[in-house]
């Protein structure tokens, strides 16, 4: 079991996104890894365009460097292959022209990459390029990455039988390279009827939790957000109550969620450790 929560800061050098997390891996309550960082950061990587003229001489290093954070629950195993496919895909995005519309597409879509030829010197200027990374982007690539694994996984056609392996959870926090809002995603794999499994995603708006793991604990967590007041700082306050969760179950003999604790926050592309508690 996990318990990780996340919601949007506010004030100084907190603004962001931030994320309570404990750090046990656990197996039928035995506890076996303390200190497991269920927090990561991601890279986002958009690549550069080599132009001889109007000679598109192909793709080349990168235009864009930035990174997203992403917290995990569920299977360990099955989690960590899923954000090996969100790194996959986020590090090796590609601007092109298609269907009348400048975009970013994945590495998977070669269809619709830039062909080796002449383009009008027109074309792929700043200012068309600068405007089509976006958060609602990096939001479809993470879910595309899911959604990427289990129609690999489907093909053994044991997902419906086996679905509790594929069982996993994941919190997205970025900031938007255009508005510089910063946004919050929820993913979540479910049981589906044809497809077996499949992915829901929910964006979680200001003054709400993305909570993942034991979400048994969420409206407790967000009546102790309401009560934030004055210059307390939200982060701080679900950092506590995480804390005091932590406390309770472990006093029951629950170890699904322990400490270490870690409270991060991201800001900008930079996700820090704000927060610590053994």
């Amino acid at each position: 079991m996990t318990l990780v929560l996340a919601g949007h800061s506010s004030g100084g050098f907190e603004e962001g996104i931030y994320f309570a997390s404990d750090s046990h891996i656990t197996q039928n309550n035995h506890v076996l890894v303390k200190g497991f960082k269920k927090v990561i950061e991601i890279p986002i990587r958009v690549k550069g365009l080599n132009f001889c003229g109007e000679w598109f001489n192909g793709y080349s290093g990168n235009s864009y460097q930035g990174a997203c954070s992403v917290a995990f629950a569920g299977s360990s195993l099955v989690a960590q292959h899923l954000i090996n496919s969100m790194k996959n895909h986020l590090t090796e995005l590609f601007p092109t022209y298609y269907n009348d519309s400048y975009q970013i597409v994945m590495s998977c879509e070669t269809n619709k990459h830039l062909r080796q030829t002449d383009y009008d010197d027109s074309m792929f200027l700043d200012s068309h390029l600068d405007t089509i990374l976006t958060a609602e982007y990096v939001s479809q690539v993470i879910c595309h990455s899911i959604e990427a694994v289990l129609n690999k996984a489907r093909e053994h056609c044991s997902m419906s039988r086996l679905f509790t392996a594929y069982q996993a959870e994941f919190i997205l926090g970025v900031q938007c390279p255009q508005t510089r809002e910063y946004h919050l995603y929820q993913y979540e794999i479910v049981p589906d009827q044809e497809l077996g499994a499949k992915v829901e995603i929910t964006r979680v708006n200001q003054n709400e939790l993305a909570v993942i793991g034991a979400k048994k604990f969420k409206d407790d967590a967000l009546i102790e957000l309401a009560q934030c007041e004055g210059e307390e700082k939200p982060s701080e306050k679900i950092f506590r109550f995480l804390n005091s969760v932590i406390e309770s179950e472990t006093s029951i003999g629950n170890n699904g969620i322990g400490k270490p604790s870690g409270l991060y926050n991201l800001q900008g592309s930079i996700l820090t450790r704000i927060g610590f508690e053994r």
